[in-house]
């Protein structure tokens, strides 16, 4: 069966929402947030360790390919989890607009608390990148380069559980999904602090692949906690995640100001272990 991965859907469809934004909208500063979200307990943290690879489409019609990689990584003597993610449109799509998008988190393994990310953004000839590193006391430091200049840099205090957007929704995947329940999440990227809601709003039979499931729809929402006129871009989101305890995306559908974006996993390849040598084998038994 194919792992599905929450994160990797959810970054899929994010990656592709394009720079839009409103003029008009004056910047508040991520320090001069005040938000206050549930600490959540993480009920899952066994994720599968290897590559998952996905299709986008939009408007029906595929646009690009995009894969995330987990594997492991050390915090100290903590262990952690390192997320990459990317996406690129599609060799025909690159004549009208061209997008490769990478970001990538390492987060502890048991409490998902993220210890560092960024994400490089390159759509057409204009580039984005973005670092932010996470402290244990709640410093969240953050540089911005645009087109090869640098931004001011940021550094705030936050007395709420901040993650970034992988960490988060890592987080998100390994709680319970109880119908009629409501996860939230302040996420920040370094430029932006968002409140991203999960509502957990039905069970019903899906078809992916030509295969039925039986899944869970929840509805993402997104609300701009940095931006005057808050989000704009997102009009409407649904994810399907099979019901077993696999947690499994199935299907995502997205719908933003340019039109419909869907993304679906195409294959997983676990990571691949390299046997131990008989000598060691042998010893062990």
């Amino acid at each position: 069966m194919l792992r599905r991965n929450w994160a990797a859907a959810i970054i899929t469809a994010a990656c592709l929402l394009g720079s839009v934004s409103s003029v008009f909208a004056d910047y508040i500063e991520p320090s001069a947030v005040n938000v206050k979200t549930e600490r959540y307990i993480p009920a899952k943290s066994d994720f599968e360790r290897g590559t998952y690879f996905y299709k986008v489409s939009w408007q029906g019609i595929p646009v690009a390919e995009a894969r995330v990689v987990v594997d492991d990584e050390q915090l100290g003597d903590r262990p952690a989890l390192k997320v990459k993610a990317s996406a690129q449109t599609g060799d025909f799509i690159d004549i009208f607009y061209k997008l490769r998008f990478t970001s990538e988190s390492v987060f502890d393994a048991h409490s998902f608390q993220p210890a560092r990310f960024y994400s490089l953004q390159r759509e057409n000839s204009r580039e984005k990148f973005r670092e932010v590193s996470f402290s244990d006391d709640g410093v969240i430091q953050a540089n911005y380069i645009k087109n090869g200049k640098d931004r001011e840099p940021r550094e705030f205090r936050s007395e709420n559980a901040t993650f970034d957007p992988i960490s988060a929704a890592f987080l998100a995947r390994s709680l319970p999904l109880d119908m009629g329940a409501k996860k939230e999440f302040d996420v920040f990227n370094g430029k932006h602090r968002f409140l991203i809601s999960f509502d957990i709003a039905a069970r019903e039979v899906i078809e992916v692949r030509g295969r039925k499931y039986d899944a869970i729809k929840v509805y993402p929402t997104v609300q701009k906690l940095t931006d005057s006129e808050g989000e704009q871009r997102l009009k409407y989101a649904a994810i399907w995640i099979s019901a077993d305890d696999n947690r499994e995306v199935l299907k995502l559908e997205s719908k933003v100001l340019v039109g419909t974006v869907d993304a679906e996993l195409v294959r997983f390849e676990p990571e691949v272990t390299a046997p131990r040598p008989v000598e060691v084998a042998r010893a062990s038994k």
